[in-house]
Formats: C-alpha cells, sequence, structure tokens
C-alpha cells in the first residue's frame, strides 16, 4: 500500500478522540481502513487542560487505528475549537496589475496574503488558521469563482479569515506530536464537519451548521455556496449533563446516564408521572425525581443555546435563519426532542446530519459524532484549489508590527467594498 494514498483525521474532543484511517479507491471513492475511538482526558472545552493526558488518549486512539487498519500512520489532518477561535470577513486588492499577463497562482496567492495581513488582533499572538476565499473580482466585477487565466488590471477577493491564539494551538499540535503524528494540517471543526454534512443545494440556497461536541457548540453560516461566518459557543453536551448534576445534586456519572437515557428537550411530551432513579453522592443512595423535571432542566439549556446561535445571525447581518435551515451534528445532536424544538424557534427546516456521500463509509460511522473526523478525512483527500472553502492551512504566526503596519490599510480597503458587496450579495447583482 503506497504511503501517499493513505490519509489521516483525528479529532480532539472534549469527550471522545476519534481517528480515522483511509484512503480512496481507483473510482475515487473514500475507503475506511481503520477507526480509534477512546474516551478523551485532559480536554476542556474544545481545549487542551492536560498536555500528557490529552497526548496518552491521543495515542491510545492512534494505535488502535493503526490495528484495525494493518498499518502504521506518521502524519494527519487535525480538528481544532475552543473559545480563542475568531474570524472575521475582509477584502484586499492587488492593484496595477499588467493586464496582458492572466492572472496566475502567484497572483492568487499573493491576494490572499494581503487579505490576512489587513486582518488585525489585538493581541500579539495571533495565528492564521484558515484564509478562506469567497468570491473574486476582476476590474472591479464581483462573483468569479476561480479568475485564474483571466486579464485583469485590478484583482480582488473577498475572504473568510479564521485565526486563534497560539497557546491552545500549539498544546494542541505538542499533544499529537507526543502521540509520535505529524501535524500535516489544522481545520476548525465545524468547516471539517460541514464537509461530511452538506449537500450541494443546502449550500447554495444558504445553512446554518450547528456541531454540538462535548465542549462547544461549533456553528458555520454559508451563504451562495461560500462561507459567512463562523463562531465557537462555549455550550455543549457537558454543560448539559453539569446542569443535572447541580440541579439534582447527583454524581456527574449519574447525570450522564439519566440525561442519555431518559433525556428529552421537549418535557411536555412527557407523562407527569413518570420518575427515574438518580445516584447520591454516597456510594449506594439513590432517589427519585420526575423524569419532566430532568428534560425541564435540558431544555432551558438548549434553548439558550439556540438563543445565541440566532443572536450571531444577527450579528452577521442576517435577519434569520437562511432558508436551507439549521443542520445539527455532533455527539449531543441525538438528544430526543431537539430538531422539532430546533424548528419552532427558527422558524425553518431542521435536521441531524449524517456523514454523506461516500459509499465506503461504513454504517456504524454514519453518525452525528463521527462528522467533524470524517470531514477531516474527506478535506485531506481532495486538492486545495482557488475556490475551495474547506481547505486546510498550516498555522501561521504574524507579529505584532507586520499587523500594524498593514492595518489602517486593511481598514480603509475593507470600508470602501462593505456596502458594495453587501447589496451584492443580498441583490443577487
Amino acid at each position: 500500500m503506497r504511503k501517499n494514498n493513505i490519509y489521516t483525521a483525528i479529532d480532539v474532543g472534549t469527550s471522545k478522540v476519534c481517528t480515522v484511517i483511509g484512503r480512496l479507491d481507483l473510482s475515487g471513492q473514500l475507503e475506511i481502513l481503520g477507526v480509534g475511538l477512546v474516551p478523551s482526558r485532559g480536554m476542556k472545552k474544545g481545549m487542551v487542560s492536560n498536555l500528557s493526558e490529552v497526548a496518552e488518549a491521543t495515542k491510545e486512539s492512534v494505535e488502535q487505528a493503526e490495528f484495525n487498519a494493518g498499518l502504521k500512520i506518521h502524519s494527519a489532518n487535525v480538528g481544532l475549537t475552543g473559545s480563542h477561535i475568531n474570524s472575521s470577513n475582509t477584502i484586499a486588492t492587488l492593484d496595477n496589475r499588467d493586464y496582458d499577463n492572466p492572472v496566475s497562482s502567484r497572483d492568487i496567492k499573493k491576494v490572499l496574503k494581503a487579505s490576512s495581513d489587513y486582518q488585525v488582533m489585538d493581541v500579539d499572538d495571533s495565528r492564521v488558521l484558515h484564509i478562506i476565499p469567497r468570491t473574486y473580482a476582476v476590474d472591479g466585477h464581483w462573483g468569479i469563482g476561480d479568475p485564474t487565466g483571466m486579464h485583469t488590471s485590478t484583482l480582488a477577493v473577498e475572504t473568510h479569515i479564521i485565526q486563534g491564539s497560539a497557546a491552545p494551538i500549539d498544546s494542541l499540535i505538542k499533544a499529537v506530536s507526543q502521540a509520535k503524528v505529524k501535524v500535516k494540517g489544522i481545520m476548525l471543526e465545524p468547516l471539517a464537519s460541514a464537509k461530511a454534512i452538506l449537500a450541494p443545494e443546502e449550500l447554495e440556497m444558504g445553512v446554518v451548521v450547528l456541531d454540538i461536541g462535548g465542549g462547544t457548540s461549533d456553528m458555520a453560516v454559508f451563504l451562495e455556496g461560500n462561507i459567512w461566518h463562523s463562531r465557537i459557543i462555549p455550550v455543549g453536551g457537558f454543560q448539559l449533563t453539569r446542569d443535572i448534576a447541580i440541579a439534582f445534586n447527583t454524581s456527574y456519572p449519574s447525570a450522564e446516564e439519566a440525561k442519555i437515557i431518559f433525556g428529552n428537550v421537549e418535557p411536555s411530551r412527557i407523562d407527569p408521572d413518570d420518575e427515574i432513579e438518580l445516584s447520591g453522592f454516597v456510594p449506594g443512595t439513590h432517589f427519585d425525581i420526575k423524569r419532566q423535571d430532568l428534560c425541564s432542566v435540558l431544555r432551558d439549556r438548549v434553548e439558550e443555546l439556540v438563543n445565541l446561535v440566532l443572536m450571531e445571525l444577527k450579528v452577521c447581518g442576517l435577519d434569520g435563519v437562511p432558508p436551507g435551515g439549521i443542520v445539527i451534528t455532533g455527539g449531543s445532536a441525538k438528544v430526543p426532542g431537539l430538531v422539532q424544538m430546533v424548528e419552532e424557534m427558527a422558524g425553518k427546516p431542521v435536521r441531524i446530519g449524517l456523514p454523506r456521500g461516500h459509499s465506503g463509509i461504513p454504517a456504524d460511522l454514519q453518525d452525528p459524532s463521527f462528522s467533524t473526523a470524517l470531514g477531516l478525512l474527506i478535506a485531506d483527500t481532495e486538492s486545495n484549489g482557488a475556490n475551495e472553502w474547506y481547505a486546510t492551512s498550516k498555522v501561521k504566526n504574524r507579529g505584532y508590527l507586520s499587523r500594524l503596519m498593514t492595518r489602517i490599510l486593511g481598514l480603509l480597503d475593507s470600508a470602501k467594498h462593505s456596502i458594495k458587496s453587501q447589496i451584492r450579495r443580498f441583490n443577487h447583482e
């Protein structure tokens, strides 16, 4: 088996570490060779809190996947999340080009780099993770998917920039490296999940991806086939468990078990006479609570999460949920009643996102909890062209002085084009 035909993805989450090894068969279909799944240790809200524990859990997951695949892996595409992640949209231009020379890949790299330089964070340790081109313009004419080979005096690009803080990024890379795996690329987790679960027509129509993981809920908004907005919300499945533990004075294992077995975010659908048993903190002690009360606690937290999502849509300039609705994925997506509740609050269609589009994905992996890992793997198998929003990136560090020198130019350039950009998108010019 040739090494360059092998692809690996590692999803280091708050609740689990999942390693997936695959390859493309002769027909171009993804074939899963091995999977490693172990409980996560040393992660909190999507970020490393204990490096040695994360490294050990990652090593166990990798070794399990290697054993199942019957081969050794040396590098992997790794997912990233956490509250340190920030994103923004910007426009950059490449002026005074020689019109007679067609646009080359070098021109595209140059204008994308300018876009990255324009984006400034207030802290000195920012890392650019993704520079995602949404659309290009040649001599002021927007709507170009790939300008390669075209003639223009001015090349412009509208990009979605995703960046994060150095410390949590470096900690994750170090943990994976200590598991004897080289980090080939870093990818924001909701982008990876979107790659695994969305249909092309959903991307074009406009859709929200909500990946509810153990420690965070990762949100990505797509319009007209391109990324529009992304945000990490620090509310996940662990918070649901914690709420139950605090509300009923029970242990975390007991709260987690009750959430999985009896949880429902629609209390009105539960028989008011139903009772469930929880374990007390003292070993061997138990007590009963109304199941409806448990479900009310879950509903309150999920309602808060959905309201945060709807607020984020307003922040990014949308009046509401796009026509394609919301696609929910992640390990906490299967809570009973979730789809119905979110539909009522959002006023748009909602569905559970399962990995799709590849016949080589076995049935036991067609589950929302594997969306991120499989999306990372799928993205790793595909080339990084000028218009591919899911392209993974090596982390890039920008010094404060360099960012400061380009800040004024970037702000002026973005201001110059922002109004036209908004009008163009929403009026389909």
